[in-house]
């Protein structure tokens, strides 16, 4: 498990879930996630099976878990499919399940196959229970600009997202850009033309850089308070769940605008 090259086993995928369950049916609408809850079903996991899970790699895994959530209702969802309760099975017909599979879609896999801790994953991403449902709102690592749903009990996949699949815990950065200039060929007049370019352009690029910078700053301070006074208004957090995306949007401009009628 060294690395980035994070391998989880199944009774490890099972705890993260179980500890997840357990939280959400004590806090309710209230709970918002944090890294301390991460670092806490870390720990569970590494004292059960002595394990060195991060809170940063039960983190990815959670939403990795979360969006192939959305793949497997894409897949009940699908013309002709239907659904074994008994085996947790989505079935489907096999020739389509291949097609599907060569083109690589992502609900392939889940077709005529048990899918494991699916009542857990319907629990904790859809807020399905005996008292009814919930919504939980998250903070993650005091980082809410994440472009994920996290509104529990939406069921709707979100079809603006990107790749769920990739591991967060993949990527990789890299402080070396690639490709380098090649000589100038030519007198030391030309070269110096051409470093004084060089130069007024790397400036405006910052700049550029920085401007967008600065408003993704704002943006995710503006969603730090809309996800905590929802959070805090669990009346407001119920009105807004399965509205249209247009309302809901159109509610948070509204929020953002009573707040900061000056702008940034």
């Amino acid at each position: 498990m060294a690395g980035n090259n994070v391998i989880w086993q199944p009774q490890e995928v099972a705890v993260l879930l179980l500890y997840y369950k357990e939280k959400i049916q004590v806090s309710g609408k209230s709970l918002v996630l944090r890294e301390v809850h991460h670092e806490e079903c870390s720990r569970r996991i590494n004292e059960k099976y002595g394990t060195n899970f991060t809170g940063k790699q039960v983190y990815y895994k959670y939403h990795k878990l979360k969006a192939e959530w959305k793949h497997i209702l894409e897949a009940k969802s699908a013309s002709g499919a239907s659904f074994d309760d008994e085996q947790k099975k989505i079935i489907y017909d096999e020739t389509e399940a291949v097609k599907m599979k060569a083109k690589g879609d992502k609900r392939a896999k889940f077709y005529n196959v048990p899918i494991p801790n699916y009542d857990e994953m319907e629990f904790v991403f859809t807020g399905k229970h005996a008292t009814g449902e919930f919504c939980v709102l998250q903070a993650p690592f005091d980082r809410p600009g994440r472009h994920d749903d996290d509104f529990i009990g939406n069921g709707k996949p979100n079809q603006e997202q990107g790749n769920g699949d990739v591991e967060p815990s993949q990527h990789y950065d890299s402080d070396t850009l690639p490709g380098s200039d090649s000589p100038i060929s030519g007198g030391s007049k030309r070269k110096s033309e051409d470093k004084q370019k060089k130069g007024k352009q790397a400036k405006f690029d910052y700049a550029a850089v920085q401007e967008v910078t600065d408003v993704m700053k704002n943006m995710s301070e503006t969603m730090r308070f809309t996800q905590t006074y929802l959070a805090q208004n669990g009346n407001i957090a119920s009105m807004l769940k399965g509205r249209p995306e247009e309302a809901i949007k159109q509610w948070v401009a509204q929020w953002v605008m009573d707040r900061y009628p000056t702008g940034y």
